[in-house]
């Protein structure tokens, strides 16, 4: 589990979630309020709750053992993606998607990212859905602020805020030319494991403080070294080259992204 997951997994609302899922009483219609940064991961993992026979998610059940390396699932559709909401055409398709019949299993779930952040006709294409899905249809909303989202698409969704800010374990990550120079030592011939062991209290620290977009690019870093494809050396490299430099690395590893 990465830290990241950790951050809105070991709150009270997620637990209380996840302990619906368990007992089959998953609202059909959810929406997720939470930093933009924690959308990709919260998404994932409430559709595994979602989508898993047993509602526990990542077990061995046909439905889990059906997600794909990068996150993909049969019966899973997305709408949009973290910072950009999905157009009317994109809702329509999904209301088409999600009247077909499941494939592997019993459910089938819509994630729409950047709700709150929706045009109006392509917050109005998704009002019957939300009210009546099919039922095996599960519509989860994903957004920052509750106060953006369409007040009659509000009316149909069973609201969760997952206030990640509560969490202890912060600590700033380094900032300081003699900051980086210590870390790097003290890592030095550390395995990437170790070094991703860090991020999670720098993101908690980040989040609290409102600086989402560094979080995010820490997140993105951890993504890359948990893939174990860089050497020790070159992930502690790496590591102080994306946050300490700034370098642009979102396009320089190729399949390792």
């Amino acid at each position: 589990m990465s830290d990241q997951t950790l951050l809105f997994k070991e709150t009270v609302a997620w637990k209380r979630i996840a302990s619906l899922a368990e007992k089959g009483l998953f609202p059909q219609c959810i929406s997720f309020c939470a930093p933009e940064v924690l959308h990709s991961s919260i998404a994932r993992e409430a559709a595994e709750l979602v989508l898993c026979a047993a509602g526990s998610g990542g077990d061995d059940c046909p439905s889990c053992a059906a997600w794909t390396e990068n996150g993909e699932h049969p019966d899973m559709i997305r709408g949009g993606e973290p910072g950009k909401p999905p157009s009317v055409d994109t809702c329509r398709d999904i209301i088409r998607t999600m009247a077909l019949r499941p494939a592997v299993s019993k459910k089938r779930c819509a994630i729409i990212f950047s709700a709150d952040n929706m045009l109006l006709p392509a917050a109005n294409s998704l009002l019957k859905l939300a009210e009546e899905p099919p039922g095996y249809g599960y519509i989860l909303l994903m957004l920052s602020d509750a106060e953006r989202l369409l007040p009659t698409l509000k009316s149909r969704s069973w609201p969760v805020l997952l206030d990640v800010t509560q969490d202890s374990g912060k600590c700033a990550p380094p900032s300081t030319e003699e900051q980086w120079s210590k870390w790097a030592e003290k890592y030095s011939g550390s395995e990437p494991e170790d070094i991703t062991a860090q991020f999670g209290p720098w993101i908690r620290f980040l989040i609290d403080a409102g600086e989402y977009e560094p979080a995010g690019r820490v997140e993105s870093v951890r993504l890359i070294l948990e893939k174990k494809r860089l050497s020790r050396t070159m992930s502690l490299d790496f590591t102080v080259m994306a946050l300490k430099e700034g370098i642009v690395f979102e396009h320089l590893f190729g399949n390792i992204w």
